[in-house]
C-alpha cells in the first residue's frame, strides 16, 4: 500500500519537474519584439496583396525541443521568393498545438502582412 502511494506521487510529480527542463537538448528561439513598416513608409497601394509566413518551435517527451519560432524566420517564410519587397501593416498571432497532456507540443508565430515596394 505504501509503495503504491509512492509511485502515484512519483507519476502525480513527474510532469511538473520534467516541464520545460529540456534535459537532452534544446534549440529554441522565441518571439519578443519585431519592427514593422507602415503604410506611409514604403508606396502602399491598394492592390498590395496580403500574405501570411509561420514559423515554428516543436518539443517532444519534455526532454527535447527544437525550431526558430522567431519573427524574423516568419517574415522570411512570408517574403519566400520575392525580390525587392517588403512586409507593412504586419500583424503577429501565436498558435499553440499540445498533445497528450504536452508530451508533443507544436508553437507557431504567424506573421500576416501586406507586400509593397520600399
Amino acid at each position: 500500500m505504501l509503495l503504491d502511494i509512492k509511485i502515484k506521487n512519483f507519476l502525480i510529480a513527474l510532469p511538473v519537474m520534467l516541464s520545460g527542463c529540456g534535459l537532452i537538448y534544446t534549440n529554441v528561439r522565441t518571439p519578443y519584439g519585431y519592427h514593422t513598416a507602415t503604410p506611409i513608409d514604403v508606396k502602399a497601394q491598394d492592390d498590395d496583396s496580403l500574405v501570411t509566413g509561420e514559423s515554428c518551435n516543436k518539443s517532444l517527451l519534455y526532454l527535447v525541443a527544437w525550431g526558430n519560432g522567431g519573427y524574423a524566420a516568419a517574415v522570411e517564410h512570408a517574403l519566400s521568393g520575392r525580390q525587392n519587397m517588403i512586409l507593412y501593416d504586419v500583424r503577429s498571432d501565436l498558435k499553440v498545438q499540445a498533445y497528450l497532456f504536452g508530451l508533443y507540443t507544436k508553437t507557431c508565430t504567424v506573421i500576416t502582412g501586406r507586400l509593397g515596394r520600399p
